[in-house]
């Protein structure tokens, strides 16, 4: 790539990474951005993944830069909010290395310290506060599916109705592929994932509206709202109005029994 065509402004910047992390071997036209010196000019902190040694034991692939490269490789649909959570999700590694004395490579924090460097990045590259969020977000919390097999019902529950949920496991799964290839986590989680009632929609009423009608609480005040619910949970309501409309015809109907 020659000089003149290298982009210039963030908006740049960030539209040409997010074309290659979209298209077809993403991986192959980042090594060729950093085998030529262009990486490291307008994204420094991938370049810096280069060379930084991980646990063979469950890093066989390589480097930080090698792994995060066989990620984007076998992504199956690209999309930017993705190719983003793979190019940052370790980000934070070449910062936080440290080596014991028996040798091991740790990486103590790297997932908060990476939250806070891709959260740097993309505000440099200005994106838009909720992408930014939603990246940022899977960044800092990629480590957590490590333990879901020993997580709560309640949590792990907590864990699959977040917005993020999907792009976190496809995040996990491209994770694991691209390493040590244990599955348990991802196997655990797609199962429960599957099986996973619909949230029940919000109550359309209360008993305060209900009250404003001059009907305070009691059994008939309870028998409205258990009739409104059973009929908005069979999908014959579905809005505040229809919810009001028909608060109005069943008191009518009991006016006319009294």
């Amino acid at each position: 790539m020659k000089n003149s065509s290298l982009p210039g402004t963030p908006a740049e910047k960030r539209s040409f990474f997010t074309g290659i992390l979209c298209a077809p071997r993403a991986d192959e036209k980042l090594r060729e951005l950093a085998e030529s010196g262009v990486l490291e000019k307008l994204f420094p902190e991938i370049s810096a993944m280069r060379g930084v040694s991980q646990p063979p034991e469950f890093h066989p692939e390589g480097d930080v830069f090698e792994h995060t490269m066989l990620m984007l490789r076998h992504m199956v649909f690209p999309d930017p909010l993705l190719g983003w959570s793979v190019l940052l999700h370790d980000v934070g590694k070449p910062l936080t290395r440290s080596v014991e004395a028996s040798g091991r490579i740790r990486f103590f924090g790297h997932e908060e310290k990476g939250a806070l460097l891709a959260a740097e990045i993309l505000e440099r590259f200005e994106f838009e506060k909720t992408d930014m969020e939603l990246i940022v977000h899977a960044v800092r919390n990629h480590m957590r599916f490590a333990h879901v097999t020993d997580m709560r019902q309640a949590k792990l529950e907590k864990l699959m109705r977040s917005v993020s949920f999907p792009l976190e496991l496809e995040l996990h799964r491209l994770d694991c592929i691209s390493c040590h290839g244990k599955m348990e986590g991802f196997d655990h989680l797609l199962g429960k994932y599957l099986l996973l009632a619909p949230p029940e929609p919000e109550k359309l009423v209360s008993g305060r509206d209900l009250k404003e009608r001059g009907i305070g609480s009691g059994v008939l005040c309870g028998t409205i709202l258990r009739e409104i619910r059973k009929v908005q949970l069979s999908g014959k309501i579905s809005t505040r109005k229809e919810a009001l409309e028909y608060m109005e015809k069943l008191i009518s109907e009991r006016n006319k029994t009294i």
